[in-house]
């Protein structure tokens, strides 16, 4: 019995660990598909990514999210969610999905009240390596995602042991502690 206890003591951190280490994989594994989903969609809308949120008064909303607009490309809402998010939020005031993930309103504003196009064209950026284009969210926000100066790191959810998942535009995904995106380049730009 000694034995059994000494040995219980010792693996279940090990097995706590292990556990952390899988959740943040899947996180990853998501962002991946929602970048590739997301590359789907601008290769079917003119190389326009997708908008946060496309202006549709017929809802009765301020519009649909990008988790709706990606829907076609996904089939699948669980990618939505952080497997460490234990309540996924909806944006106030949209139809929407839940989910534990932002999108980059830097490049992905909503499309301007069905009139004007804010969301960014793939020709009109650069270095898309260093652009952040997916990343865990705060579930508390309410909203589709963030960017703008005031509020882009304070929206993110550093949930994988101070760290959070970023997804970048050129589709490569990484967990990334808070200094090391807090530069403006990776936002806008």
């Amino acid at each position: 019995m000694a034995i059994i206890a000494v040995l219980a003591a010792l693996l279940f951190p090990v097995f706590a660990k292990a556990r952390g280490s899988a959740q943040t994989v899947t996180c990853i594994s998501n962002i991946k598909q929602l970048l590739q989903a997301s590359q789907m969609y601008c290769n079917d809308h003119d190389r326009r990514l997708v908008p946060a949120r496309n202006w549709d008064n017929s809802y009765g909303t301020l519009g649909v999210t990008w988790c709706l607009l990606l829907q076609p490309y996904i089939k699948n809402k669980e990618i939505l969610t952080c497997p460490l998010d234990s309540t996924p939020q909806t944006a106030r005031n949209s139809t929407d999905l839940s989910h534990s993930y932002g999108i980059n309103y830097g490049l992905t504003y909503l499309t301007g009240y069905g009139q004007q196009h804010l969301a960014r064209s793939m020709s009109s950026l650069e270095d898309v390596s260093e652009l952040i284009m997916f990343f865990d969210m705060k579930s508390e926000v309410g909203a589709m995602g963030s960017s703008y100066v005031s509020h882009r790191l304070s929206r993110v959810a550093f949930r994988h042991n101070d760290k959070a998942s970023f997804g970048f535009l050129d589709g490569h995904a990484k967990v990334l502690h808070a200094n090391q995106v807090d530069d403006g380049k990776f936002w806008i730009p």
